[in-house]
């Protein structure tokens, strides 16, 4: 499923978008949680082999057409 980004302007719309979405059962994330799990991706890639010229360019492709 594509993602939405969501800028309130202020608490108040914060405080209704979350309850909106939460009524919904709609999963959402703070940008704090994103930079985490970020940040957590990057520490366990750098255990991981490097990806081979193939691989590499097929990632940049899809980097570059998200669907």
């Amino acid at each position: 499923m594509p993602a939405i980004i969501i800028n309130t302007k202020n608490k108040n719309q914060e405080k209704i978008v979350r309850a909106f979405l939460n009524s919904l059962e709609i999963d959402f994330y703070t940008e704090a949680q994103e930079e985490q799990a970020l940040y957590r991706a990057m520490k366990d890639g750098k255990k991981t082999n490097l990806l081979k010229p193939a691989q590499k360019a097929a990632f940049i492709k899809s980097l570059k057409n998200p669907k």
